[in-house]
């Protein structure tokens, strides 16, 4: 995974790199305000969860020489912090250098792979035990700073943006990544109906169901078949869960049959071309506004989805 930082750094002239950061930070908070209150407001949905710190994190083996800068007090440091986060309250500040996590130098964290260490501390401090306060070690300016805090439990998942080619959304069941210029493209209101369908398919465990019938996710294949079959009702379970999962958020869940018969929508679902894999944006409508006038009729939380969480333990094989 390359982080939107380590992108531009890559693609970038040195003179656009600062301004471009900025904006790219701008997103990555943005999404990671919507994502926090989402993966709170949904934590007893899930069946693996985490604290959410608000703290976005990079390291230095995300980048080409150019940002060594940014690491002059260690490999890994604080990125962004959402406001009126636990992280936030607990005065951790943007540019803190995190030297170690609950008692784990980072000096011992060993990447493999195509994670970098970003990715291992973020999944380190994910495995905080529920209720357990988190230990951080921090330096700044030359100080060493021991922080001990609370976050609320959130289900588990790392949410970024990707400044990329490929797809606008995904989820892989550990990671949920939006691309950074339909990110850009999209409303606070139509960014939590997208990350609600990726989360969604977390929630339900697709990556699982899916691996465990043999069922191929590449770019053509998914298409064809049975994989094609199994692909469509795993996104028809994922449209229709993503309206409990806004209403725990806080959100209209009417929101997402807009969504899907808007412009932003449309160009999401794979534009005017019949797809194989959704059904049409107007079908997709449909079937959410039948779950929202059954199980939601009052368009508000909370809500526990009980027969959509059910199918977790179901086969997504044709019946």
């Amino acid at each position: 995974m390359k982080c939107l930082l380590a992108m531009l750094l890559l693609l970038l002239p040195a003179a656009s790199f600062a301004q471009s950061s900025e904006e790219l930070a701008e997103q990555d908070l943005r999404l990671a305000r919507i994502a926090d209150a989402m993966l709170v407001g949904n934590a007893k949905l899930c069946r693996q969860t985490m604290p959410v710190t608000g703290i976005i994190l990079h390291s230095a083996d995300q980048y080409g020489d150019g940002a060594q800068a940014l690491f002059a007090g260690g490999p890994l440091a604080i990125a962004e912090v959402v406001s009126g986060s636990a992280a936030d309250q607990a005065g951790l500040r943007a540019g803190d250098t995190i030297a170690a996590i609950n008692g784990t130098p980072v000096s011992h964290l060993s990447p493999q792979g195509e994670d970098h260490l970003r990715e291992l501390a973020f999944f380190l401090l994910a495995d905080t035990i529920e209720n357990e306060p988190i230990a951080l070690t921090v330096v700044r300016d030359d100080e060493v700073l021991m922080t001990n805090f609370s976050a609320p439990n959130g289900c588990r998942s790392l949410v970024e943006i990707l400044v990329a080619d490929g797809p606008k959304a995904l989820s892989d069941g550990r990671v949920i990544q939006l691309q950074y210029d339909f990110a850009t493209s999209l409303t606070d209101e139509q960014m939590a109906v997208v990350l609600a369908h990726e989360l969604a398919h977390t929630v339900l465990e697709h990556r699982r169901r899916k691996e465990a019938l043999g069922i191929d996710n590449g770019s053509i294949m998914r298409h064809l078949g049975r994989n094609q079959q199994v692909n469509r009702r795993a996104e028809v379970e994922a449209d229709r869960l993503s309206a409990h999962l806004l209403a725990n958020a806080g959100y209209d869940p009417m929101l997402v049959p807009q969504f899907w018969q808007s412009p932003e929508g449309i160009r999401a679902g794979g534009g005017s071309m019949p797809s194989f894999v959704y059904p049409s944006q107007s079908a997709r409508a449909e079937i959410v506004e039948r779950e929202i006038a059954m199980f939601l009729p009052s368009r508000r939380g909370p809500s526990w989805p009980g027969h959509l969480l059910e199918l977790r333990d179901r086969s997504l094989a044709a019946d």
